[in-house]
């Protein structure tokens, strides 16, 4: 389990956020954060391409999800965690197999229970490649949700 305040020693935080296991499965890398937002980057590889060589949408929209998400995380509750309850994604131009593919999240509004994050997608180049946002539920690390989602 992540301390909630261990977003505040950035090396340390970028270390234990790169060892998560889907991360990994990825090469997805946490490059920053802070209370501006995260930034995670990619560098397209073969395992990343759809059947036509490109990178794989869903990669697109984790990265998009992750980098929302980890955004938020210098904004909660010593208690608390997220948890997302929708993600969208409109994919602007197709990434490559080579290509850097950079995050930049920021949280943009958030109530008692709710935080919503947006997160803008770049290659090397700086040219857009997607953009989207996430809503997330806010949780106790202590116990269940109190909240009903249907």
């Amino acid at each position: 389990m992540f301390d909630p305040l261990l977003w505040k020693k950035t090396e340390e935080a970028r270390a234990k956020v790169n060892k998560v296991p889907f991360y990994k499965t990825l090469s997805m890398e946490m490059i920053s954060i802070d209370k501006k937002g995260a930034v995670l980057e990619i560098k397209g590889a073969r395992k990343h391409r759809n059947p036509w060589g490109k990178v794989h949408g869903g990669v697109l929209a984790t990265i998009i999800d992750s980098s929302c998400g980890l955004s938020v995380w210098p904004h909660l509750k010593q208690n608390e965690f997220v948890t997302t309850v929708s993600l969208h994604v409109d994919y602007m131009s197709p990434a490559h197999p080579g290509d850097v593919i950079t995050a930049r999240g920021k949280l943009i509004q958030q109530s008692r229970t709710l935080a919503r994050a947006e997160a803008v997608i770049t290659n090397q180049d700086k040219k857009i490649i997607a953009k989207g946002y996430a809503t997330f539920v806010k949780t106790p690390l202590n116990g269940a949700n109190k909240l009903k989602i249907r």
